[in-house]
């Protein structure tokens, strides 16, 4: 979420754009401060952008550069601490907003939004953006799975360790459900590969009893 001085939807109209045009410079540059809660407002503004602009307003160059910086943030020593995470949280959701409009940003931008996941400190983002993985992968996203599904065993991964937590929402429980049945039926290997996987060792028991029950229901 936004937490303190964040900035509002841009006003609607002509001067939308320049409006834009003016804040955008300074998103950029609030992305690299040292202070959690205004990386955390610039990345809420960067992903309103993201939702609300068209591309006349926020155009492929501004989306490379505020992917970029995004990120760098989220690459930076000490961003996934504790006091730093949830500004984190906010500057993934913001690129998975972005990738969804940029096939470009998306072949590099999908693989290292799914690097980062499962989101924890901020929990209404965390809950957007394990949707959006949900949705991603139901549209068969190969930028996101990879042409030959390469990715699959950690989107598996990250799915086990959110069944049974309140990271997701409940609407999505079945469909997971669905989805880990699709790759039971279908590609039976990445399962039974799935515990030589690097991923499957962040697995609590829990977790795996997890899985084996969304599969077994």
């Amino acid at each position: 979420g936004p937490g303190g001085g964040a900035p509002g939807p841009p006003p609607a109209g002509g001067g939308g754009s320049r409006y834009i045009a003016g804040i955008f410079p300074a998103l950029l540059q609030y992305m690299g401060d040292e202070t959690t809660e205004v990386r955390q407002a610039a990345a809420y503004g960067i992903a309103m952008l993201g939702e609300r602009c068209n591309d006349a307003t926020f155009t492929e160059a501004m989306m490379q550069q505020a992917a970029q910086a995004l990120v760098l943030a989220v690459d930076a020593p000490g961003a996934w601490e504790e006091e730093h995470a949830s500004a984190s949280d906010n500057a993934i959701s913001a690129l998975g907003k972005i990738c969804k409009r940029s096939d470009a940003i998306g072949a590099v931008g999908w693989p290292r939004w799914l690097e980062a996941l499962p989101l924890r400190a901020d929990r209404e983002e965390a809950r957007h953006v394990h949707a959006t993985l949900c949705e991603q992968v139901e549209k068969s996203n190969t930028q996101l799975l990879g042409a030959n599904h390469e990715r699959l065993p950690d989107v598996i991964c990250v799915f086990g360790r959110l069944l049974g937590t309140d990271l997701i929402a409940d609407e999505y429980l079945p469909r997971i459900g669905h989805l880990l049945k699709q790759v039971h039926s279908g590609l039976p290997q990445v399962l039974q590969q799935l515990p030589s996987h690097p991923k499957f060792a962040l697995l609590s028991e829990e977790n795996r009893a997890e899985l084996e029950k969304a599969l077994s229901s």
